[in-house]
């Protein structure tokens, strides 16, 4: 509660300075609920956005960057609070062979998005950034 009531004085004390004396605590609560209360409501609403997703295929972790759409808060969640991170296996995705490399195979992309899929409930996938490279011996 302390550092929130030194943030409170700060930001009283910038706008004394900068908007003279007119500026009261009333009107700092009244101003700080009107902010929390557009951005309660603004996360209702369906956006796309990028969400990073750790991929872990076989014994190689990979970071993925996703395209989905959901409501605001679901997004919100997904991308600072509950890191997602899916663990797949082998034959839960096609493995494409790179000619270049030998014993390098890349994950395709339709079945990466199909694997991912099955692990969200809130978010639908619409698309699979940055395709994995899987080495096998």
């Amino acid at each position: 509660m302390n550092k929130i009531s030194k943030i409170y004085q700060s930001v009283q004390e910038w706008l004394r300075v900068n908007l003279g004396s007119r500026i009261t605590s009333a009107f700092l609560i009244m101003l700080g609920l009107a902010v929390v209360l557009w951005y309660v409501t603004k996360l209702q609403y369906t956006y796309t956005a990028k969400v990073p997703i750790t991929v872990t295929i076989g014994d190689h972790r990979h970071r993925v960057e996703c395209v989905v759409e959901g409501t605001g808060h679901n997004i919100v969640s997904a991308r600072y609070f509950r890191h997602k991170k899916v663990k797949l296996k082998y034959s839960d995705v096609e493995l494409v062979q790179v000619d270049a490399f030998e014993g390098t195979y890349q994950v395709s992309p339709e079945s990466l998005q199909r694997a991912i899929t099955g692990q969200f409930s809130d978010l639908k996938l619409v698309s699979v950034g940055n395709y994995p490279f899987v080495e096998m011996n």
